[in-house]
Protein backbone atom coordinates (compact mmCIF):
# COMPACT_ATOMS: atom_id res chain seq x y z
CA UNK A 1 0.00 0.00 0.00
CA UNK A 2 1.47 3.32 -1.26
CA UNK A 3 0.65 5.99 1.26
CA UNK A 4 2.50 9.57 2.50
CA UNK A 5 1.91 11.21 5.79
CA UNK A 6 2.18 14.61 7.50
CA UNK A 7 3.20 14.81 11.34
CA UNK A 8 3.84 18.00 13.71
CA UNK A 9 7.96 18.26 13.61
CA UNK A 10 8.44 14.92 12.97
CA UNK A 11 6.96 13.43 9.21
CA UNK A 12 8.16 14.78 6.08
CA UNK A 13 4.67 15.89 3.79
CA UNK A 14 4.69 15.06 0.65
CA UNK A 15 2.48 17.53 -1.23
CA UNK A 16 -0.32 14.93 -3.75
CA UNK A 17 0.41 14.76 -6.93
CA UNK A 18 -2.65 15.61 -9.07
CA UNK A 19 -3.74 15.79 -12.48
CA UNK A 20 -6.48 17.46 -14.32
CA UNK A 21 -8.34 15.25 -16.02
CA UNK A 22 -11.03 15.13 -18.77
CA UNK A 23 -12.70 18.52 -19.93
CA UNK A 24 -14.14 19.53 -16.55
CA UNK A 25 -10.21 19.40 -15.63
CA UNK A 26 -10.76 17.30 -12.33
CA UNK A 27 -8.57 16.58 -9.85
CA UNK A 28 -7.58 12.90 -9.44
CA UNK A 29 -4.99 11.49 -7.42
CA UNK A 30 -2.05 10.40 -9.68
CA UNK A 31 0.57 8.97 -7.78
CA UNK A 32 1.50 8.76 -4.11
CA UNK A 33 4.82 8.35 -2.13
CA UNK A 34 5.80 6.20 1.02
CA UNK A 35 6.93 8.44 3.65
CA UNK A 36 7.09 7.50 7.10
CA UNK A 37 8.43 7.77 10.73
CA UNK A 38 10.51 3.80 11.16
CA UNK A 39 10.77 2.52 14.03
CA UNK A 40 13.51 3.14 15.95
CA UNK A 41 13.45 0.17 18.21
CA UNK A 42 12.67 -2.40 15.58
CA UNK A 43 16.58 -2.89 14.79
CA UNK A 44 16.48 -4.31 18.19
CA UNK A 45 14.28 -7.66 17.28
CA UNK A 46 16.32 -9.03 14.68
CA UNK A 47 18.25 -12.16 14.59
CA UNK A 48 21.99 -12.85 12.51
CA UNK A 49 20.65 -15.96 11.27
CA UNK A 50 16.87 -15.39 10.50
CA UNK A 51 16.61 -12.29 7.43
CA UNK A 52 13.26 -11.00 8.21
CA UNK A 53 11.35 -8.37 5.74
CA UNK A 54 8.39 -7.56 4.24
CA UNK A 55 7.65 -8.41 0.26
CA UNK A 56 4.88 -8.60 -1.83
CA UNK A 57 4.05 -10.76 -4.70
CA UNK A 58 6.77 -12.44 -6.44
CA UNK A 59 7.90 -11.66 -10.37
CA UNK A 60 7.46 -14.90 -11.98
CA UNK A 61 9.15 -14.13 -15.10
CA UNK A 62 12.04 -13.60 -13.39
CA UNK A 63 11.80 -16.07 -10.43
CA UNK A 64 12.54 -13.28 -8.28
CA UNK A 65 11.03 -12.16 -4.61
CA UNK A 66 11.87 -8.53 -3.50
CA UNK A 67 11.98 -8.18 0.07
CA UNK A 68 12.63 -5.22 2.72
CA UNK A 69 14.81 -5.92 5.07
CA UNK A 70 15.95 -2.58 6.16
CA UNK A 71 15.41 -2.98 9.73
CA UNK A 72 17.10 -7.03 9.54
CA UNK A 73 20.60 -5.16 8.03
CA UNK A 74 20.27 -2.42 10.67
CA UNK A 75 19.74 -4.78 13.67
CA UNK A 76 22.85 -3.72 14.91
CA UNK A 77 22.96 0.06 14.97
CA UNK A 78 21.30 0.81 18.18
CA UNK A 79 18.09 2.18 18.74
CA UNK A 80 18.93 5.27 16.08
CA UNK A 81 19.14 4.04 12.52
CA UNK A 82 18.86 5.92 9.43
CA UNK A 83 16.18 5.72 6.95
CA UNK A 84 16.97 4.58 3.81
CA UNK A 85 15.29 1.31 2.11
CA UNK A 86 17.25 -1.42 1.42
CA UNK A 87 16.40 -4.38 -0.39
CA UNK A 88 17.52 -8.07 -1.37
CA UNK A 89 16.06 -9.84 -4.42
CA UNK A 90 15.82 -13.30 -3.40
CA UNK A 91 16.41 -15.72 -6.42
CA UNK A 92 13.71 -19.14 -6.65
CA UNK A 93 12.97 -22.02 -8.96
CA UNK A 94 10.64 -25.13 -8.21
CA UNK A 95 12.61 -26.56 -5.59
CA UNK A 96 12.59 -23.39 -3.32
CA UNK A 97 10.19 -24.49 -0.26
CA UNK A 98 7.54 -22.51 0.50
CA UNK A 99 5.78 -22.82 3.73
CA UNK A 100 3.78 -20.88 6.44
CA UNK A 101 5.29 -20.67 9.67
CA UNK A 102 3.56 -23.54 11.55
CA UNK A 103 4.94 -25.41 8.73
CA UNK A 104 2.03 -25.50 6.09
CA UNK A 105 2.81 -25.67 2.97
CA UNK A 106 1.91 -22.59 1.00
CA UNK A 107 2.42 -20.68 -2.32
CA UNK A 108 4.10 -17.86 -4.02
CA UNK A 109 0.17 -16.55 -4.78
CA UNK A 110 -0.34 -16.51 -0.91
CA UNK A 111 2.43 -13.73 -0.82
CA UNK A 112 1.04 -10.28 -0.83
CA UNK A 113 1.99 -6.61 -0.83
CA UNK A 114 3.63 -5.91 3.08
CA UNK A 115 3.61 -9.77 4.13
CA UNK A 116 6.42 -10.61 6.36
CA UNK A 117 8.94 -13.06 5.88
CA UNK A 118 11.61 -15.13 6.57
CA UNK A 119 14.44 -15.51 3.19
CA UNK A 120 16.67 -18.59 4.01
CA UNK A 121 19.72 -18.74 4.36
CA UNK A 122 20.12 -14.81 5.01
CA UNK A 123 22.15 -12.92 2.55
CA UNK A 124 26.02 -13.33 2.05
CA UNK A 125 28.30 -10.64 0.73
CA UNK A 126 25.64 -9.53 -1.88
CA UNK A 127 22.24 -8.01 -1.46
CA UNK A 128 20.72 -10.72 -4.33
CA UNK A 129 20.75 -15.17 -3.53
CA UNK A 130 19.47 -17.67 -3.87
CA UNK A 131 16.32 -19.29 -1.55
CA UNK A 132 16.46 -22.31 -0.48
CA UNK A 133 13.09 -21.39 1.87
CA UNK A 134 10.79 -19.02 1.67
CA UNK A 135 8.63 -18.75 5.13
CA UNK A 136 5.54 -16.88 5.33
CA UNK A 137 4.90 -15.68 9.19
CA UNK A 138 2.50 -14.78 10.91
CA UNK A 139 1.79 -11.17 11.69
CA UNK A 140 0.29 -9.12 14.28
CA UNK A 141 -2.30 -6.35 14.35
CA UNK A 142 0.41 -3.70 15.31
CA UNK A 143 2.24 -5.15 12.24
CA UNK A 144 -0.89 -5.29 9.74
CA UNK A 145 -1.58 -1.44 10.73
CA UNK A 146 1.60 -0.52 11.42
CA UNK A 147 0.79 2.06 8.17
CA UNK A 148 -2.64 3.39 10.12
CA UNK A 149 -2.07 3.30 13.76
CA UNK A 150 -0.80 6.17 15.28
CA UNK A 151 2.47 6.20 17.65
CA UNK A 152 2.12 6.20 21.83
CA UNK A 153 -0.68 8.59 23.07
CA UNK A 154 -1.21 10.75 19.40
CA UNK A 155 -3.64 10.51 17.15
CA UNK A 156 -3.40 9.76 13.34
CA UNK A 157 -5.81 11.08 10.35
CA UNK A 158 -6.13 8.59 7.69
CA UNK A 159 -7.57 9.76 4.40
CA UNK A 160 -7.95 6.45 2.03
CA UNK A 161 -9.16 6.74 -1.47
CA UNK A 162 -8.93 4.76 -4.44
CA UNK A 163 -6.33 5.29 -7.63
CA UNK A 164 -7.80 7.91 -9.84
CA UNK A 165 -11.07 9.34 -8.18
CA UNK A 166 -12.30 12.54 -7.89
CA UNK A 167 -11.27 13.59 -4.46
CA UNK A 168 -13.35 16.12 -2.41
CA UNK A 169 -11.06 19.70 -2.01
CA UNK A 170 -11.70 19.26 1.81
CA UNK A 171 -9.61 15.97 2.18
CA UNK A 172 -6.94 16.75 -0.64
CA UNK A 173 -5.87 19.66 0.66
CA UNK A 174 -3.60 18.14 3.09
CA UNK A 175 -2.56 21.31 5.27
CA UNK A 176 -5.31 22.73 5.94
CA UNK A 177 -7.10 19.52 7.24
CA UNK A 178 -3.95 18.92 9.37
CA UNK A 179 -3.81 22.53 10.77
CA UNK A 180 -7.44 22.12 11.86
CA UNK A 181 -7.04 19.07 13.28
CA UNK A 182 -4.30 19.90 15.35
CA UNK A 183 -5.89 23.47 16.47
CA UNK A 184 -8.96 21.22 17.82
CA UNK A 185 -6.53 18.94 19.98
CA UNK A 186 -3.86 21.22 20.92
CA UNK A 187 -5.34 21.78 24.34
CA UNK A 188 -5.38 18.35 25.10
CA UNK A 189 -1.83 17.57 24.67
CA UNK A 190 -1.95 15.31 22.05
CA UNK A 191 -0.09 15.56 19.00
CA UNK A 192 -2.06 14.60 15.44
CA UNK A 193 -0.33 12.84 12.35
CA UNK A 194 -2.41 12.91 8.86
CA UNK A 195 -1.39 10.67 6.33
CA UNK A 196 -3.17 9.25 2.71
CA UNK A 197 -3.27 5.87 1.72
CA UNK A 198 -4.09 4.46 -1.47
CA UNK A 199 -6.14 1.87 -0.94
CA UNK A 200 -5.17 -1.27 -2.37
CA UNK A 201 -7.36 -5.00 -2.59
CA UNK A 202 -3.67 -7.00 -2.58
CA UNK A 203 -2.14 -5.33 0.53
CA UNK A 204 -1.53 -8.19 3.19
CA UNK A 205 -4.69 -6.95 4.92
CA UNK A 206 -7.99 -5.60 2.59
CA UNK A 207 -9.06 -2.48 4.76
CA UNK A 208 -12.01 -2.16 2.69
CA UNK A 209 -13.45 -5.11 3.90
CA UNK A 210 -11.95 -5.29 7.43
CA UNK A 211 -12.87 -1.43 8.33
CA UNK A 212 -16.07 -2.03 6.64
CA UNK A 213 -15.58 1.25 4.40
CA UNK A 214 -18.63 1.28 2.12
CA UNK A 215 -17.41 4.49 0.03
CA UNK A 216 -14.19 5.84 -0.82
CA UNK A 217 -12.20 8.44 -0.70
CA UNK A 218 -13.09 7.98 3.76
CA UNK A 219 -11.82 9.77 6.58
CA UNK A 220 -10.67 7.85 9.40
CA UNK A 221 -9.12 8.23 12.87
CA UNK A 222 -6.92 6.01 14.73
CA UNK A 223 -4.95 6.34 18.25
CA UNK A 224 -2.36 3.46 18.86
CA UNK A 225 -4.68 -0.02 19.67
CA UNK A 226 -6.80 0.86 16.45
CA UNK A 227 -9.51 3.13 14.84
CA UNK A 228 -11.86 5.37 16.74
CA UNK A 229 -14.16 6.91 13.96
CA UNK A 230 -14.96 6.67 10.31
CA UNK A 231 -16.46 8.69 8.19
CA UNK A 232 -16.57 10.20 4.62
CA UNK A 233 -17.27 13.75 5.82
CA UNK A 234 -14.74 16.13 7.04
CA UNK A 235 -16.42 17.67 9.23
CA UNK A 236 -18.13 14.97 11.18
CA UNK A 237 -14.55 13.77 11.65
CA UNK A 238 -13.35 17.23 13.24
CA UNK A 239 -17.21 17.00 15.58
CA UNK A 240 -15.80 13.66 16.58
CA UNK A 241 -12.42 15.42 17.29
CA UNK A 242 -13.69 18.35 19.16
CA UNK A 243 -16.24 15.70 21.36
CA UNK A 244 -12.62 14.44 22.49
CA UNK A 245 -11.82 17.47 24.35
CA UNK A 246 -14.89 16.98 26.16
Amino acid sequence: MKFKSLHLGGLLFIALTLSACGSGAKDTVEETVYDDEIDQSAAVQYEDDKMIGTSGPPDKENKILGVGISEWEKRHDGPVTTDEGIGYAAHYDDDTIVRNEDGTEASLDDIKFGQKVQINPPRGESFEGYAEEIILLDMTYEEKYDQLLAPNDEIRIVVMYEYGERMPEEMKEAEPLFEEANNILEETGKQVGASWHEYDKDFVVDFKEELDIEQFPAVLVFDSKGMLFKSNDVEEMFDFLRGMKE
